[in-house]
């Protein structure tokens, strides 16, 4: 049985549709992200999943209940608890505002400040127990709306962007310590985020969303390696998509024919067949050509940007096209130096076909 269960649940604003039906199960413990661009819907979906906004279509099932009529609304939103991008922070203290939740659940006092001393132990700000809510910083503010949504113990955790605002350290941090914390407490996650990296760290699976339409919902590595359109390709930041033709392969091995380059690929396809693939900067490497390597193309750099630790390196491969290659920053090949990109058929990915 699913914690979470929301089967074709949409949204309308103002008449307009701004989430299409929509469905996505979260089993106990686990974490979904819900990933896409600005204005994809992320956080419509999430605040109609946690009752926090109606629904124009749909049903919401937890733990075997239907919300609304086995579960009351209230019942819902007293084992659930979320977090949004801005605080929302009260006035009053840290201490306050960590305690709310369970004053209004009628906790008594010993039993309140017990709880909230060790979540905001947990959570590193027991020294700011007695400082005002207005005085914190970005970080320090977003601490305690976490130390306030988990002290109330939940089965079920909503997550707005709770990082987008803070510098990037702390973003890091706090990250990393909530991972900790909802692999200890097995809290069941559902985490609406536009960085790809904090999904994949945070989250189990992933739900691809996009104009209010949900395109992809998979574990992690699968929305990242084989995505479904060229579109989710798009969504996650996947460079390397081309358009090519089916030729007769060798054995099992499918080759793609692309602007005068031949590409073996170990996935199906039907000869002839328009076919729009990827490949996989992952799994590219630059070397030296030889004729043990399966798949090579011979090109010239065009451009080394360095990002951290690596090196994004452009390769102009005698076509039209540039092919984006990953390497470490000690390792970039010079600018307008020729290079070969060695890669297995395994790095080819191969679209499935849309339907017309």
């Amino acid at each position: 049985m699913a914690m979470l269960h929301a089967e074709n649940i949409s949204v309308r604003r103002g008449g307009r549709l701004t989430l299409a039906p929509c469905s996505l199960s979260i089993e106990a413990g686990e974490r979904l992200a819900v990933y896409g661009p600005n204005g994809a819907g992320k956080s419509t979906l999430l605040q109609a999943a946690a009752d926090l906004l109606p629904i124009a279509t749909g049903s919401i099932v937890f733990r075997g209940m239907a919300l609304g009529t086995e579960l009351a609304q209230l019942d819902y939103h007293r084992r659930t608890a979320a977090v949004f991008q801005e605080p929302l922070l009260l006035r009053g203290t840290v201490r306050h505002n960590v305690e709310l939740g369970l004053k209004l659940r009628g906790v008594g006092a010993e039993e309140r400040g017990r709880r909230a001393t060790r979540w905001m132990e947990r959570l590193r700000i027991t020294h700011l127990a007695d400082r005002p809510a207005s005085l914190l910083s970005g970080g320090e503010a977003q601490r305690t709306s976490l130390a306030r949504a988990l002290v109330l113990e939940p089965e079920m955790l909503f997550l707005d962007e709770p990082f987008s605002a803070l510098d990037a350290p702390t973003r890091r941090r706090l990250l990393s310590e909530l991972a900790e914390i909802l692999d200890e407490r097995r809290i069941a996650t559902l985490f609406v985020t536009h960085d790809l990296d904090e999904a994949a760290e945070l989250c189990d699976r992933c739900l691809v969303l996009d104009a209010g339409h949900s395109l992809q919902q998979d574990d992690m590595t699968t929305v990242i390696e084989r995505p479904l359109s060229r579109r989710v390709a798009e969504i996650v930041g996947a460079a390397n998509v081309f358009d090519g033709v089916v030729a007769p392969g060798n054995g099992s091995k499918v080759a793609i024919e692309w602007s005068g380059h031949r590409i073996q690929s170990s996935l199906a396809g039907r000869a002839g067949a328009k076919v729009t693939f990827m490949l996989r900067e992952e799994r590219l490497r630059l070397g030296t050509p030889s004729a043990d390597n399966i798949n090579q193309l011979r090109g010239r750099v065009q451009q080394v940007r360095r990002r951290g630790a690596k090196s994004l390196v452009a390769v102009r491969v005698g076509n039209p096209h540039s092919v984006l290659v990953w390497c470490e920053s000690g390792e970039q090949p010079d600018l307008n130096q020729e290079v070969a990109i060695l890669f297995s058929p395994e790095a080819v990915w191969i679209f499935p076909q849309q339907p017309p």
